[in-house]
């Protein structure tokens, strides 16, 4: 037994003044006298991380598993240690060791889960934040790390609910502010992560991270000036020490070089970036944060592009590609199997028999549904749906997958999208347009006498649920020549998982156009909607008759208001699309026929595009 007390008051107050070396002679001194002390051990364990004597403070934990193998926090600590270590393989087994013992022990489901997030695993990641999440519902930490994940994994609209109570928040960490901000701006209202950017930093004004944040914000919303000032508060990327904030620094860098007019000057400075991300790699090579990033790979394709540097810009793609892929190779390896069916719901086909057999239950008239802007992405939809987010009496939501959402109610009900469409009952359908507009106004409030505008592109796939629940909404399917689509997406760098394999080869892409427009083209000919076909290349020769063609089709008055967009976008602030940048300038042919620069890298995809060139009427 030891001669004296263990002196918690002392080593509380070495530790809480820095004097960490003091704190751990205070327990040695102890120990001398009760070396098997589980709480003597665990302070020394304590003494040592604070000196970042890591491998001392392993073995000390490991002695805590010995005496104590039943004990989960002795295992979630060892995970701890070994993490800040880098040994993440030994880590895992240490966190899941310590889930085994304690199902129900929150700090290890969230170690657990930031250890798969710095090592790109995000379904892993999302699993143990959602768990940590069921563990303390209560938590805004397992609530905020979750719906990151959930975003990631293009589940925005989990990502939301998680959040939803977010204003209520109070004393949060700045870590955990910084990581609220961010997601608030991505889910589209910039003014909410000014404002939450805002107050973090009248807290604290030395958030470097949050600077960095707060530059990429301004300039997606088109707010250059305001981005290059915030910028220019911090430190050049090779000035500073984390990589983390580097990383970030450098991005935004890269696009404000995108917005610069001198392309020339523009590629210079992107590749100076790409050789300082190379040597903030070089220098912390096992920082996750230091990973070189797709993102100014994408940024120099498309500055060559604009200098005509057709080899350059493709080789950047290539690289861009290869890192976007990496992680997703990680985490959703399933992607990227030779069978994967990226769009499985472009499989999914009714027959005449099928919707003849459809119950006819009351729907609302055309005035009162939803307007909706489909088509293949990069078709000219984010600049329909500017057009008519400019009319008085329209009202456009950015991108939601609201409809993927009543595909999951469907299921609720047992019932399988699209086979199923005909056996929903009048109720049921009515609880599907509720939910529909229940979740639109959240995003998209409409007054007295507006409609809602529902732009999103991938929706061609949904046409059976839109004609079930809205069969006399208004459709515009937007084309454009399909060579041109195909270039456009292989340059994106897009945020869906999915939608970045699909994009990241090009003879890929063709055939998952082909896919999505014959399972469009199948279902309008059966359900026969109220659909206009709009071709980019003919808006732009004739602006002003196809916006009056467009408001004739919507049954508005004035439609000339929709000839003003550019403005009106620029007044919009937050627009998701890869268009943002385009969508505020006035129409213009500068990305018509693009793709025959590019001829020789889209050879092998011409055979695969060649019927619908010829249904759309463009020539190869």
């Amino acid at each position: 037994m030891p001669t004296s007390l263990l002196p918690i008051d002392a080593i509380a107050t070495a530790l809480q003044q820095g004097r960490a070396r003091d704190a751990e002679q205070l327990t040695r001194t102890y120990l001398t006298a009760a070396p098997a002390d589980t709480d003597a051990l665990l302070i020394l364990a304590l003494c040592l991380q604070e000196q970042n004597r890591l491998p001392e403070a392993t073995q000390i934990h490991r002695d805590l598993i010995r005496l104590q193998p039943e004990i989960a926090s002795h295992w979630n600590n060892l995970g701890t240690t070994l993490r800040a270590e880098g040994l993440v393989r030994e880590a895992e087994d240490a966190y899941r060791h310590a889930r085994m013992l304690a199902p129900n022990d929150y700090a290890a489901a969230m170690n657990l889960g930031l250890l798969f997030l710095e090592r790109d695993m995000y379904p892993q990641a999302q699993e143990q934040f959602l768990a940590a999440h069921v563990i303390d519902a209560d938590s805004v930490e397992a609530r905020i790390y979750a719906a990151r994940m959930c975003y990631a994994l293009d589940a925005q609209h989990r990502a939301e609910q998680l959040l939803a109570s977010w204003r209520t928040w109070h004393d949060l960490s700045d870590d955990l502010r910084l990581e609220l901000a961010v997601l608030i701006s991505h889910f589209g209202d910039g003014a909410e992560g000014l404002q939450l950017f805002a107050r973090l930093l009248q807290d604290n004004p030395q958030n470097h991270r949050a600077i960095a944040n707060l530059a990429a914000l301004q300039e997606r919303l088109n707010r250059l000036d305001d981005a290059r000032a915030t910028l220019a508060c911090l430190s050049p990327p090779d000035a500073v020490a984390d990589a983390a904030l580097a990383r970030e620094i450098l991005s935004v860098r890269a696009m404000l070089a995108l917005r610069e007019p001198d392309a020339a000057l523009a590629r210079n400075v992107i590749e100076a970036l790409l050789a300082e991300q190379q040597r903030i790699h070089a220098q912390y090579p096992h920082d996750s944060a230091s990973k070189p990033q797709a993102d100014l790979y994408f940024a120099l394709a498309k500055i060559c592009d604009k200098l005509g540097d057709v080899d350059a810009a493709m080789a950047a793609l290539r690289q861009a590609h290869a890192l976007q892929l990496d992680p997703i190779r990680k985490s959703l390896p399933e992607l990227l199997a030779p069978d994967a069916e990226l769009l499985h719901t472009a499989t999914k086909w009714l027959d005449a028999s099928a919707i003849a057999a459809w119950p006819q239950w009351p729907a609302p008239p055309l005035g009162e549904s939803p307007v909706f802007i489909v088509g293949f992405p990069r078709s000219g939809t984010t600049m329909l749906e500017q057009m008519l987010d400019a009319h008085p009496h329209l009202k456009a939501m950015d991108e939601r997958a609201f409809l993927q959402v009543l595909v999951e109610r469907m299921g609720s009900f047992g019932l399988a999208y699209p086979f199923d469409l005909g056996k929903l009952s009048a109720a049921q359908c009515s609880e599907l347009r509720e939910l529909y507009w229940h979740l639109a106004a959240k995003v998209a409030p409409c007054t007295a006498g507006q409609r809602l505008v529902d732009k999103n592109p991938l929706n061609m796939l949904r046409l059976p649920l839109i004609h079930r629940l809205f069969p006399n909404a208004p459709i515009v399917l937007a084309l454009r020549h399909p060579c041109d689509v195909i270039l456009s997406n292989y340059m994106q760098h897009f945020n869906s998982n999915t939608f970045a394999v699909l994009c990241s080869n090009l003879d890929r892409l063709a055939q998952g156009y082909v896919t999505a427009f014959e399972s469009c083209l199948h279902h309008v000919d059966l359900l026969a909607p109220k659909l206009m076909r709009l071709r980019y290349e003919d808006l732009l020769d004739d602006f002003p008759g196809n916006v009056s063609r467009l408001g004739a089709f919507l049954e508005l008055e004035d439609a000339a208001v929709m000839s003003h967009f550019a403005e009106h976008a620029r007044n919009k602030g937050y627009i998701s699309t890869p268009s943002y940048s385009q969508v505020i300038e006035p129409p213009n042919k500068n990305a018509v026929g693009r793709w025959r620069r590019y001829t020789r890298y889209l050879e092998p995809a011409l055979p695969i595009l060649q019927p619908l060139m010829q249904r759309f009427g463009y020539d190869a």
